[in-house]
């Protein structure tokens, strides 16, 4: 009589488990942070949207107020009329900015959205937005300064655009946080294996307290002294815009910092290699 095989369970090694177990344990670390990654700028966005209806209401409240005051004062005087519009212009201007840069930053932020990227030459376009800037007024009472390595020959991809936008707010940033006659220097320099080009803005003035620095390009951050451009008046956006942007580049924005001994905003992206020509 022919012997029946019988079923036996299949021993698994123990290298395999501990190789299962590894890679489950490294899935669910990997979605734990991806979770609170999402909580995290949930909330941020939370905040952010918290704080601009708070910055709208100013505004607005403002301007309704000064609206009622022309609409039932009686017999006003030229100067009441100028101050008043004068101050309805201010508000508006002021809420045209905020929502402006929100949205600047929104579609900044939104990877679906691509970037026009071009390979542009570092010291060429260094140089062009320089002498541009020498030419804006609102610089006009600052010792603006280019520091370029001659050596400098190498290219970046950017979207030209949005990288000017990023050079705009840290001029505009050095120049509303300092006297007149403070310097701002514009200076770029290659990192020693020559893969990364560190672009910096840096002037002489007050600085920036030392624990402000590690929240001033938190779109939630507030605090006047966070230097941020615009919460002197405008949007309190424009370091998270830079930091959006340069993040989009594949880089990276930092700040070094000391009261009274200035303040230097570096960038850092990959540099790219042209391909060699054959002669």
């Amino acid at each position: 009589m022919e012997k029946k095989n019988h079923f036996s369970t299949p021993k698994l090694e123990s290298e395999t488990i501990e190789s299962l177990s590894a890679k489950l344990l490294a899935a669910t670390v990997e979605l734990t942070r991806v979770n609170q990654e999402l909580l995290r700028v949930q909330k941020e966005r939370e905040e952010m949207l918290s704080n601009i209806s708070h910055d709208l209401r100013a505004p607005i409240t403002a301007i309704r107020s000064a609206l009622d005051y022309l609409r039932d004062g009686e017999a006003l005087s030229p100067e009441d009329m100028k101050s008043t519009i004068a101050l309805i212009d201010r508000r508006t201007k002021t809420l045209e900015d905020l929502i402006q840069d929100m949205y600047y930053l929104f579609c900044v932020e939104d990877t679906s959205k691509e970037l026009n990227f071009e390979t542009v030459d570092v010291g060429l376009f260094l140089e062009e937005y320089f002498y541009d800037a020498l030419a804006d007024s609102r610089y006009d009472t600052h010792d603006m300064r280019l520091e370029l390595p001659e050596s400098l020959n190498c290219h970046i991809k950017i979207d030209i655009q949005k990288f000017v936008r990023v050079l705009d707010n840290l001029f505009t940033n050095a120049a509303k946080y300092t006297p007149a006659d403070s310097r701002i220097t514009l200076n770029a320099a290659l990192s020693p294996d020559s893969s990364l080009l560190q672009i910096s803005v840096s002037d002489n003035g007050p600085g920036i307290p030392e624990e402000a620095l590690p929240n001033i390009f938190n779109r939630t951050y507030t605090v006047s002294s966070a230097r941020t451009p615009g919460s002197a008046g405008g949007s309190g956006l424009g370091l998270s815009i830079v930091k959006a942007i340069v993040e989009r580049h594949g880089g990276n924005v930092s700040c070094q910092s000391k009261e009274e001994e200035g303040c230097c905003f570096t960038i850092t992206i990959p540099v790219v290699e042209l391909p060699h020509t054959h002669q």
